[in-house]
């Protein structure tokens, strides 16, 4: 793996959800798909008047088959505003830089730097792995309590064999999505 995509904290960029581009790229993409077609005010504007009754008419459904076949798909997008500002929301916590890079997570656009940062830093190093105490270290608890055994098995990794030797864990990377496919 690439030297710049592992933190000091033994957490990998490539993994990070925050971290993922194409998630980031798609939200931007959808918001602009939907505003440049006016699709957020049609189908807002369909919910909130119930204009939809017009489509149910125009189909010559039954007063019972119009909220089930037509109604009840209209009704969320009294959401809309909501769904839009969401998606705004996603592309503004986009991490665009790594923590080697930066210094520290820039989720969000903005870098932080945390505890663990510091405390490498302040020691001259690259990465805890370098540290004889990260095993029983209390800064790793953080990312430890939501990563689990990933954390100290990419730290011994990069400790035995290097950070370049440090593996992508893929969609079983989080406590979360491990638990998901019961591989805790």
């Amino acid at each position: 793996m690439d030297k710049k995509l592992v933190c000091p904290c033994g957490l990998t960029c490539c993994d990070c959800l925050f971290y993922k581009n194409e998630i980031f790229a798609t939200a931007k993409k959808l918001k602009e798909l939907i505003s440049a077609n006016d699709l957020d005010l049609f189908l807002r504007g369909n919910s909130i008047k119930n204009s939809w009754k017009a489509v149910a008419e125009h189909m010559m459904l039954s007063e019972e088959q119009e909220w089930e076949e037509i109604g009840q798909h209209f009704d969320i997008f009294k959401d809309m505003p909501l769904f839009m500002n969401i998606l705004d929301g996603i592309v503004k916590v986009q991490c665009k830089a790594t923590c080697q890079e930066t210094g520290g997570c820039s989720l969000g656009g903005k870098s932080h730097v945390c505890q663990i940062s510091k405390c490498v830093k302040s020691k001259e190093y690259n990465g805890c792995w370098q540290c004889d105490e990260f095993e029983n270290c209390d800064k790793l608890n953080f990312v430890k309590e939501r990563y689990g055994y990933v954390i100290e098995e990419n730290l011994r990794t990069a400790k035995e064999k290097g950070v370049e030797q440090v593996c992508s864990h893929g969609n079983r990377y989080y406590i979360w999505q491990r638990k998901k496919y019961g591989d805790v």
